[in-house]
C-alpha cells in the first residue's frame, strides 16, 4: 500500500512544486485532478512534448502519478452525453498511459436520482468499452463509490456484475470499510480516497485499513482528497504523510 495526495490539497501549486514537495515529504505519488482549474496545467489537452516533460519530472524525483482523477460521468440518460463522456474518458486514459499512471477515476454521476438496473446497465456498458480501450495503455478505469448514486458496496456490485471486461476496478471513497463491503469488493478495489478525518492525529483509520488490505496483498494507493478551495499548509501535509506512512508500514508488518 502506497500513499499519495490529490492536487486538491495544493490547487495553486505548479507541477514542479507539487512533485518536489511530494518527494521531500515522503509521499509515494501524486494524484492529478484534471479539469478542476488547478494550476499544475496537466490535462488531456497537454501536448505530447509536455507529457514527456512531466513524466521525466516525476521520474527524476522518484514519485509516481498515482491516478488521473477525472470529472467524467457515465450516468447520463442521454446517449449522446454518455458518448461525450466515454470519449473524454478515453482521452484521459491516454494521458494516464503517457504519464505512467495505472488507474483513472470515473464517476457514475448525479444525472439521475437512483442507480436502477437500467442505469447500472448503461454505466456498466460504458465501463466495458472504456476498460477494453484502456488495456492497450496499461490503465484501469475505476468507478468511485460512496459518491453520487453509488452510495454503497451493493450499488458498486450492481455495476460490477454487469461490466463485461476484466479491466475494471473500484475506488473506495473513505478511510473506513466495513467487513461486509470488504468481502464484496476486495478483489476489485484498486484505490482509496481519504478525507479530512485523517488529519486528526488520533484517527487510526489508515492503520486499520492497511491491516485489512494486507490480507489481499493490496499494492495500490491511499490518496488524500481534501477539498478546501485553498492550499493546505505544507507542515500539515508533511506531518500527516509521515503519520499515515507509519500506519501503512505497521499495518502491513503486523
Amino acid at each position: 500500500m502506497k500513499l499519495s495526495f490529490m492536487t486538491f490539497v495544493c490547487p495553486s501549486w505548479s507541477i514542479e512544486r507539487i512533485v518536489r514537495f511530494a518527494r521531500k515529504a515522503g509521499y509515494d505519488g501524486v494524484e492529478i485532478r484534471v479539469d478542476a482549474g488547478h494550476k499544475h496545467g496537466v490535462s488531456s489537452k497537454s501536448s505530447k512534448e509536455e507529457r514527456r516533460r512531466v513524466r521525466r519530472l516525476f521520474e527524476s524525483e522518484g514519485v509516481e502519478v498515482s491516478s488521473i482523477a477525472t470529472s467524467v460521468q457515465f450516468s447520463f440518460p442521454d446517449p449522446e452525453k454518455r458518448r461525450e463522456n466515454i470519449e473524454a474518458a478515453k482521452l484521459n486514459i491516454e494521458l494516464a498511459g503517457d504519464l505512467g499512471a495505472k488507474v483513472v477515476r470515473i464517476f457514475a454521476g448525479r444525472n439521475v436520482e437512483e442507480l436502477t438496473d437500467e442505469v447500472a446497465g448503461y454505466v456498466a456498458e460504458a465501463f466495458t468499452e472504456v476498460g477494453e480501450y484502456a488495456k492497450d495503455y496499461g490503465v484501469c478505469p475505476l468507478l468511485e463509490t460512496l459518491h453520487d448514486i453509488v452510495r454503497s458496496a451493493d450499488d458498486a456490485l450492481k455495476v460490477l456484475r454487469r461490466v463485461e471486461t476484466s479491466n475494471f476496478g473500484i475506488l473506495w471513497n473513505h478511510s473506513e470499510i466495513d467487513q461486509r463491503s470488504f468481502n464484496l469488493l476486495k478483489d476489485h478495489i484498486r484505490h482509496f480516497h481519504v478525507h479530512e478525518e485523517v488529519l486528526d492525529p488520533e484517527n487510526k483509520n489508515v492503520l486499520h485499513l492497511a491491516r485489512m488490505m494486507k490480507t489481499v496483498n493490496f499494492d495500490g494507493y491511499v490518496s488524500l482528497e481534501i477539498i478546501r478551495g485553498e492550499d493546505l499548509p505544507e507542515d500539515l501535509l508533511i506531518e500527516t504523510g509521515e503519520r499515515l506512512k507509519r500506519y501503512i508500514e505497521e499495518g502491513f508488518r503486523g
